[in-house]
C-alpha cells in the first residue's frame, strides 16, 4: 500500500517549468514572480522620499525598478552574483529593499557610470 502512495506522490504534475529560458536568459519563474510581488507591494508601503517626484517619475522609477529586479533575479547584474539565477528568498528581498530604497539605488548607479566615464576620459574631480 505505502509504494503506490509513494508512486502517486512523485507522479503529481507540477504547475510548470521552474526555469524558463527567455531570449538566451534563465528565468526563474517562481523567483521573478515573488520578487516582482514584493518590489510593488514595497513601494505601496515605502514611506514618501524626501525628494518629491511626479507622478510619471515614480511611475518611471518603478519601472526602472523592475528592470534591475529582472537582471538581478537572473544573475546578470554587474558586479553581484556570479551569473546563475537567484532562489526563491534571495530574490524576494532584493524586490522589497528594491522597492524601499529604489531611488538611492539609481541614484548610486548612476553616480557609479558616471565616474566610470570620468576615469575613461581621465578626468578627476579636481578638473571639473
Amino acid at each position: 500500500m505505502k509504494p503506490a502512495a509513494v508512486v502517486a506522490a512523485l507522479a503529481a504534475p507540477s504547475a510548470g517549468p521552474a526555469i524558463v529560458t527567455i531570449a538566451g536568459a534563465d528565468v526563474p519563474v517562481l523567483a521573478l514572480s515573488l520578487s516582482l510581488c514584493a518590489l510593488v507591494l514595497s513601494r505601496m508601503v515605502a514611506p514618501k522620499s524626501l525628494r518629491k517626484l511626479s507622478r510619471t517619475q515614480e511611475i518611471a522609477l518603478t519601472l526602472l525598478l523592475l528592470i534591475l529586479l529582472f537582471t538581478a533575479v537572473i544573475g546578470e547584474l554587474p558586479f553581484i552574483g556570479d551569473g546563475k539565477p537567484l532562489r526563491v528568498g534571495m530574490a524576494v528581498i532584493w524586490g522589497i529593499g528594491l522597492g524601499f530604497s529604489g531611488l538611492l539605488v539609481i541614484e548610486l548607479m548612476g553616480n557609479l557610470v558616471s565616474e566610470k566615464i570620468r576615469q575613461a576620459f581621465g578626468l578627476s574631480d579636481k578638473q571639473e
